[in-house]
């Protein structure tokens, strides 16, 4: 039983994928598909020390079997399934399935999820309510005029994690261009999204909450170690694979050193991108600067909440573990039941 100055503990349902192989690109993206299963176990473990009750289910492609023993009464599901089936297109399919069996759950939903995920999308309404986001083009065929300057990133339009991004991703001229513009449509089954390279700082800026959202520390990437600014990007590798020089040469900094002014810009960009794009409870924004100006590379609902990963060291940086920042998570989404 609670104390008056405790609220009552939560019956909360971590739901996750279970990822047995990738259905495109290269087998080593299946590391971060399966990272979500680790999530989930750190997650757990950590709501329960602090008294709640938790149940893991891992689903495949069955979501309402899954959901079949739970009452929506009784359950508040922490949803953490980034696809289905080994697809991570459909992610967006689960919050719809949540909604009509009537549970309340953790997150964005599926209108949100997908207008995030196809970057190119995202973009159209950046720009359309006056939002900064490097120049762009959506390639399918690298027969097409692009009028993106070069340097470019070159990127799947609608992966996250770092899917599809190398050091093969910035191109430098015409015949690189048209190479990763078919590598993209080949190995990963889509268009090709290629993107004004942008050389100043990279930063994360982690935003939770939602009457109103609120900004944690801001992250900065530093990129000291790579000298050639345009090797200084953060790849699959960089992200994912720990013991490779890419990992190791792109560390995180949060707080990040920065200036009180372009973090007022960080901020005030981060938060208009969350809620102009209908984030709920936790997400966020990547962005590089130029000129002191914050310029949105994505915005990521939803993102991992890894021990690693960066929401989570943001959210370390403004005094929370993670128990407790899932904890806060959950009754953001608790107070729409």
């Amino acid at each position: 039983m609670a104390t008056p100055h405790q609220p009552p503990s939560l019956s909360i349902l971590i739901l996750y994928n279970r990822v047995e192989s990738v259905i495109k690109g290269e087998a080593l993206d299946i590391l971060a598909e399966q990272e979500t299963a680790r999530v989930a176990r750190e997650l757990c473990a950590g709501l329960r020390r602090l008294g709640h009750r938790v149940e893991c289910v891992g689903v495949f492609d069955d979501v309402a079997a899954a959901l079949a023993p739970y009452t929506p009464a009784e359950w508040l599901i922490f949803n953490l399934c980034e696809g289905l089936a080994g697809d991570p297109a459909q992610e967006a399919l689960v919050p719809p399935i949540l909604e009509a069996r009537g549970f309340t759950y953790t997150g964005a939903p599926g209108q949100v999820l997908a207008a995030c995920q196809n970057k190119a999308l995202a973009k159209e309404r950046l720009i359309a309510h006056g939002l900064p986001t490097p120049a762009y083009a959506v390639l399918s065929s690298p027969a097409e005029r692009c009028d993106v300057p070069l340097p470019a990133l070159v990127k799947p339009v609608s992966e996250d994690g770092s899917l599809g991004i190398s050091a093969e991703s910035v191109v430098r001229d015409p015949a690189a261009l048209a190479a990763r513009v078919t590598y993209i449509l080949k190995r990963y089954n889509q268009p090709a999204l290629v993107e004004e390279f942008i050389a100043g700082r990279e930063f994360n800026q982690a935003v939770w909450g939602n009457d109103p959202p609120e900004a944690l520390p801001s992250a900065e990437i530093d990129y000291r170690a790579i000298a050639d600014p345009l090797q200084r990007l953060c790849t699959y590798e960089a992200k994912w694979v720990e013991d490779s020089p890419a990992y190791a040469q792109t560390p995180a900094v949060c707080p990040a050193p920065i200036q009180p002014k372009l973090r007022e810009r960080l901020v005030q960009t981060a938060v208009a991108a969350y809620r102009l794009m209908g984030c709920r409870d936790y997400a966020r924004v990547d962005m590089r600067e130029r000129d002191g100006v914050p310029l949105i590379l994505e915005i990521n609902p939803n993102p991992t909440l890894a021990s690693d990963a960066g929401f989570l060291r943001a959210a370390r940086a403004a005094g929370y573990d993670q128990a407790r920042m899932a904890e806060r998570i959950a009754r953001f989404a608790l107070a729409r039941r």
